[in-house]
Protein backbone atom coordinates (compact mmCIF):
# COMPACT_ATOMS: atom_id res chain seq x y z
CA UNK A 1 0.00 0.00 0.00
CA UNK A 2 0.79 3.59 -0.72
CA UNK A 3 -0.18 6.42 1.14
CA UNK A 4 -0.49 10.58 -0.31
CA UNK A 5 0.13 13.09 2.04
CA UNK A 6 -1.15 16.41 1.02
CA UNK A 7 -0.98 19.66 2.54
CA UNK A 8 -3.37 22.61 1.40
CA UNK A 9 -3.23 26.36 2.02
CA UNK A 10 -7.03 27.53 2.87
CA UNK A 11 -5.72 30.43 4.06
CA UNK A 12 -8.49 33.19 2.78
CA UNK A 13 -11.24 30.32 2.30
CA UNK A 14 -14.07 30.90 3.97
CA UNK A 15 -14.03 27.67 6.89
CA UNK A 16 -17.93 26.35 6.35
CA UNK A 17 -17.61 26.80 2.20
CA UNK A 18 -14.77 24.44 2.49
CA UNK A 19 -15.95 21.71 4.89
CA UNK A 20 -18.85 21.63 2.44
CA UNK A 21 -17.02 21.77 -0.92
CA UNK A 22 -14.64 18.65 0.85
CA UNK A 23 -17.60 16.53 1.81
CA UNK A 24 -20.13 17.04 -1.21
CA UNK A 25 -17.02 17.34 -4.39
CA UNK A 26 -13.77 16.29 -2.95
CA UNK A 27 -14.18 13.57 -0.83
CA UNK A 28 -16.48 12.14 -3.41
CA UNK A 29 -14.46 12.19 -6.09
CA UNK A 30 -11.16 11.17 -4.75
CA UNK A 31 -13.39 8.01 -3.33
CA UNK A 32 -14.05 7.46 -6.53
CA UNK A 33 -10.84 6.97 -8.21
CA UNK A 34 -9.25 3.28 -9.08
CA UNK A 35 -7.26 1.74 -6.46
CA UNK A 36 -8.38 4.51 -3.49
CA UNK A 37 -8.56 2.70 0.33
CA UNK A 38 -9.11 5.06 2.95
CA UNK A 39 -8.42 8.56 3.89
CA UNK A 40 -8.66 11.29 6.66
CA UNK A 41 -9.11 14.66 5.90
CA UNK A 42 -8.05 17.67 8.26
CA UNK A 43 -9.18 20.96 8.31
CA UNK A 44 -7.13 23.80 8.26
CA UNK A 45 -5.01 25.07 11.27
CA UNK A 46 -4.48 28.26 12.58
CA UNK A 47 -1.99 28.96 9.72
CA UNK A 48 -4.59 28.16 7.44
CA UNK A 49 -3.05 25.12 6.41
CA UNK A 50 -5.19 21.34 5.95
CA UNK A 51 -3.81 18.20 5.45
CA UNK A 52 -5.35 15.25 4.04
CA UNK A 53 -3.74 11.24 4.27
CA UNK A 54 -5.17 8.72 1.59
CA UNK A 55 -4.37 5.42 1.09
CA UNK A 56 -3.90 3.63 -2.21
CA UNK A 57 -3.37 -0.12 -3.38
CA UNK A 58 -0.65 0.32 -5.70
CA UNK A 59 2.30 3.00 -6.38
CA UNK A 60 1.24 4.20 -9.08
CA UNK A 61 -2.87 4.64 -8.11
CA UNK A 62 -0.90 6.54 -5.50
CA UNK A 63 1.26 8.61 -8.14
CA UNK A 64 -2.34 9.47 -10.35
CA UNK A 65 -3.92 11.06 -7.07
CA UNK A 66 -0.91 12.90 -6.78
CA UNK A 67 -0.08 14.01 -10.44
CA UNK A 68 -3.91 14.54 -10.11
CA UNK A 69 -3.98 16.85 -6.79
CA UNK A 70 -0.29 18.31 -6.97
CA UNK A 71 1.40 21.34 -5.94
CA UNK A 72 0.33 24.34 -7.12
CA UNK A 73 -3.12 22.42 -7.92
CA UNK A 74 -6.11 24.18 -6.81
CA UNK A 75 -9.17 21.50 -5.23
CA UNK A 76 -11.88 23.88 -4.55
CA UNK A 77 -11.62 27.85 -5.17
CA UNK A 78 -8.94 29.94 -3.27
CA UNK A 79 -7.22 26.45 -1.62
CA UNK A 80 -3.85 25.39 -3.08
CA UNK A 81 -2.32 22.08 -2.75
CA UNK A 82 1.28 23.06 -0.52
CA UNK A 83 2.90 20.13 -0.25
CA UNK A 84 1.96 16.88 -2.42
CA UNK A 85 4.05 13.17 -1.47
CA UNK A 86 3.88 9.63 -2.42
CA UNK A 87 5.30 7.06 0.67
CA UNK A 88 5.01 3.81 0.92
CA UNK A 89 2.68 2.68 4.04
CA UNK A 90 4.93 1.16 6.69
CA UNK A 91 2.46 -0.14 8.88
CA UNK A 92 -1.42 0.65 9.90
CA UNK A 93 -3.45 -0.03 12.85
Amino acid sequence: MYAVLIEVDVTGVDPEAGMQALREQIVPTIKQLPGFQSGTWLPGNDDGKGLSLTVWDTEANAQTMAQRFGIGSSPTMSASIARCEVRQVAATA
